[in-house]
């Protein structure tokens, strides 16, 4: 698995919790979505709402394990992300921030 392939997870996870969301309800964040009983236009924004601040926490995890930014209060490091097989998917080299923002926001 690429760095890219990793972000693409990532955000085909994001995609289905979205789904999961405003779908049927499963997820606790779904039942409340459908408590509100919002008109279908505040829906709309709501899913665009609750989609950036996905995409920016997906986004801003991702550059984390880079070391591009800081994960909570423990500073700025690199982290390296491996797969069970030993294969290295990223090493805090970059690979994976610029896989995240082709993925996450279309371009590098």
């Amino acid at each position: 698995m690429t760095a890219q392939e990793f972000a693409q997870a990532l955000k085909d996870e994001k995609e289905g919790m979205l789904s999961s969301y405003f779908g049927r309800g499963e997820s606790p964040a779904g039942s409340l979505l459908k408590k509100l009983g919002a008109p279908s236009a505040d829906e709309s924004i709501l899913r665009e709402f609750l989609d950036g601040v996905l995409t920016d926490a997906f986004y801003t995890m991702l550059l984390g394990l880079d070391g591009e930014t800081a994960l909570g209060r423990s500073g700025q490091q690199t982290y390296k992300l491996t797969l069970e097989d030993g294969s290295v998917v990223s090493e805090g080299n970059g690979e994976l921030s610029n896989g995240a923002y082709t993925v996450f926001y279309g371009e590098e």
